[in-house]
């Protein structure tokens, strides 16, 4: 196997139909590739588009955006193998890897391995789809898109879900992502209570017939009364209508408010994720 690092647009026109096969579990990495070839999310010129070919066909793909680590597809636990064999050769040291089960496990012991450093199970998720909602009854308020006037409290919001959910990580100003989907007047969706917004959902652009939910968070004293449910079958119900014919999300499996909550809304379980820390 040999892994050949390519550019955005070849990347797109050669790992893309790989990648397709399964666009649930490659939903991610489609959308990472669709924003940058639209213009969405500029280039920073630090990415690495990586496609695993075995006698000429393409068998896996990965995509490295820094600061995130490498985020694999569902391949081969041989090109998992391939693929950590050339970052540790070609590329800066890593500090963590995303991707499907079993592909990021084999990665992530192959470059430790290899690099002489340990490798330490990070959080454990699971991927979600949905092809119908189930509306939750009983929730008070509804929905809106998101305004510009609504910023401010995106991006505060934004900042604390990720501090909430990725508690050791260096805090990241997510201000640009809420700058770039704020536009599109849909991709951004605010519940609201008596005209107080109380929780929020973010939602992708269809790619291959499949929209993703995610940045699902209610403050704190806001929780426990269905208004997350609420938004996100809402949001779900939007995306189908609006085009796609699946959506997906990822949860914490650790989590299990969160995963009920979505598979209240319709949600089934379709594979299982993770990240994997990468530690001298």
């Amino acid at each position: 196997m040999r892994c050949l690092v390519e550019d955005l647009a070849a990347f797109a026109g050669t790992a893309g139909a790989w990648l397709r096969r399964e666009p649930v579990l490659h939903n991610v990495l489609l959308t990472l590739v669709a924003d940058r070839l639209s213009g969405d999310v500029p280039l920073s010129g630090d990415e690495w588009f990586v496609r695993v070919v075995d006698g000429g066909a393409t068998v896996g793909a990965a995509v490295w955006t820094p600061p995130r680590g490498p985020l694999l597809g569902a391949v081969p636990v041989a090109a998992a193998r391939s693929l950590a064999e050339h970052v540790v050769r070609a590329a800066p040291p890593i500090v963590e890897v995303h991707g499907p089960v079993p592909a990021v496990v084999e990665f992530a012991r192959r470059y430790a391995d290899r690099a002489g450093v340990r490798a330490v199970p990070g959080t454990a998720q699971r991927i979600f789809r949905l092809d119908a909602v189930r509306q939750p009854t009983g929730v008070p308020g509804q929905a809106r898109p998101a305004r510009a006037a609504d910023r401010d409290l995106l991006v505060a919001w934004a900042a604390a879900y990720s501090a909430e959910v990725t508690p050791d990580r260096r805090p990241v100003d997510l201000s640009g992502q809420v700058d770039a989907r704020l536009p599109h007047g849909d991709l951004l969706w605010l519940w609201e209570r008596a005209g107080v917004p109380v929780s929020m959902a973010w939602l992708t652009r269809p790619v291959a017939g499949v929209a993703r939910v995610s940045g699902v968070y209610t403050p704190p004293g806001q929780r426990g009364r269905g208004f997350a449910g609420g938004c996100v079958a809402h949001v779900s119900r939007y995306a189908l209508s609006a085009g796609a014919t699946t959506c997906a999300l990822y949860t914490d499996r650790a989590n299990p408010t969160s995963n009920h909550i979505y598979q209240a809304v319709g949600y089934v379980p379709v594979a299982d994720a993770a990240q994997w820390l990468l530690r001298s």
